[in-house]
């Protein structure tokens, strides 16, 4: 099965995931529920976002690293001892938030829980392990499997939420439903786990060193993105700081700092491949991330363009006018693709050059805060989206100047300078004429 094959498999995951999220988001306001209701499912998202995303990721990315240094079946084998590893700390994650959820919902300036908080926790008990679920399935080559559970999953979650909705019930209830459908795909993952995990005879069933040596891999990577994740919640955080954490506004805010449209789902989807193959095999590696990535450029920049200039015309359409004033907000998030398609985390990731990028990232959220406290008090929402977008371009340029220094991976090397620099004029260029 050649790379191509993988990277759009892993892109079409991903992209049904986040499709379902998207579609959820255009339907809640048609399906009559207010701004506010609408905020405080907004809020349950980000809270998983707070909850999740360090150690997922960091334990993600140290996975796709040793799954480039194994070989089978001893991959496999450390591939599904890895989803065990995921159930039992989004477990032990979910406990620990659900026993202290008063200091942590008073600490993110919510005066009271999101309504349906703990069924919403056991969504993230479901979603947390599929993610390794979904990158075992891609690398030990079962990609018919992966795109079935990626559409049944994605449908699944769209009408575990929207169905009741839509026959009357109220979000609590719709809520209940969403808990049920996360039990049943939790089950159904486990179920599969246990059932085809390869024996190797010669391995001592107690040897887990492939596992302890996931965990060396990861810990640096984890520090990273828990100051990664410290730096995103800086805005939300300031948001319901500046409003007094009125739910509306956060509604505002959200619904305008959305990501490109499967964006996410493109650049995880290729990584997923590139990082083993960097790993075993820098120079075929690196090739290949910077083929991949110019066609992303020519994609993801041609309709960011596009969405920014033409936005006047489909926003109210898509969000109704309940959220008109997000689009500002999204025209000037919109600024921050050019940031995602870097690469240099990559890079220093299947190169293993880890261990200090903790530091760039506390850079970059002390930047954030500075930026958004001076800037907050004049322009609002505008300030503290500006102030993301300023410390997301320093922290990528810090990034590409690490590598360098530290492996002597020139950018060229894994990026078509020529088109990043084109699009990226033409993106500063469009929003200035548009604003």
């Amino acid at each position: 099965m050649t790379s191509n094959t993988l990277v759009r498999a892993g892109q079409f995951t991903q992209a049904a995931r986040q499709g379902a999220y998207i579609f959820i988001a255009l339907a809640l306001p048609r399906l009559g529920l207010s701004r506010a209701a609408i905020g405080e499912w907004e809020s349950l998202i980000f809270i998983g976002y707070l909850l999740g995303f360090s150690w997922t990721s960091g334990l993600l990315q140290g996975f796709l690293v040793r799954m480039g240094e194994l070989n089978e079946p001893y991959a496999s084998l450390f591939a599904h001892r890895s989803i065990g590893v995921f159930t039992l700390l989004s477990a032990l994650v979910l406990l620990l938030a659900a026993g202290f959820h008063t200091p942590f919902f008073r600490l993110l300036q919510l005066e009271d829980p999101p309504l349906g908080w703990y069924f919403f926790f056991v969504l993230l008990l479901s979603r947390w392990p599929a993610y390794c679920f979904e990158q075992t399935l891609l690398l030990t080559g079962r990609v018919s499997l992966l795109l079935g559970f990626a559409v049944v999953n994605a449908l699944s979650l769209i009408l575990s939420l929207l169905l009741p909705l839509y026959l009357g019930y109220d979000m609590l209830d719709a809520m209940r439903f969403l808990a049920v459908y996360a039990g049943i795909k939790l089950l159904a993952i486990g179920t599969w786990t246990w059932f085809t995990s390869p024996i190797v005879p010669e391995r001592d069933p107690g040897d887990y060193t492939d596992v302890r040596e996931w965990g060396k891999i990861s810990a640096p990577l984890i520090a990273y993105t828990l100051v990664a994740t410290l730096a995103v919640a800086v805005d939300p955080w300031m948001v319901n700081y500046w409003s007094d954490g009125d739910q509306a506004t956060f509604a505002v805010f959200r619904y305008g700092v959305r990501e490109l449209p499967f964006l996410a789902a493109l650049i995880s989807g290729m990584t997923v491949v590139t990082i083993p193959l960097i790993a075993r095999e820098r120079g075929s590696g690196l090739d290949l991330l910077r083929h991949q990535s110019r066609k992303l450029f020519h994609y993801v920049f041609g309709l960011t363009l596009i969405m920014m200039i033409t936005a006047d015309w489909w926003w109210t359409v898509l969000f109704t006018d309940t959220f008109a004033e997000s689009l500002p907000v999204f025209r000037t998030y919109l600024l921050v693709v050019g940031c995602r398609l870097v690469f240099a985390m990559t890079v220093l990731t299947a190169l293993r050059q880890t261990k200090r990028l903790y530091l760039w990232a506390l850079l970059e959220l002390g930047v954030n805060i500075i930026l958004s406290l001076l800037l907050a008090p004049r322009y609002g929402l505008l300030g503290i989206i500006w102030a993301t977008v300023i410390a997301s371009y320093f922290h990528e340029i810090c990034l590409v100047l690490y590598l360098r220094y530290r492996t002597k991976t020139s950018w060229r090397s894994y990026a078509d300078l020529r088109w990043y620099g084109l699009y990226l004029i033409g993106l500063f260029g469009a929003y200035y004429l548009v604003v």
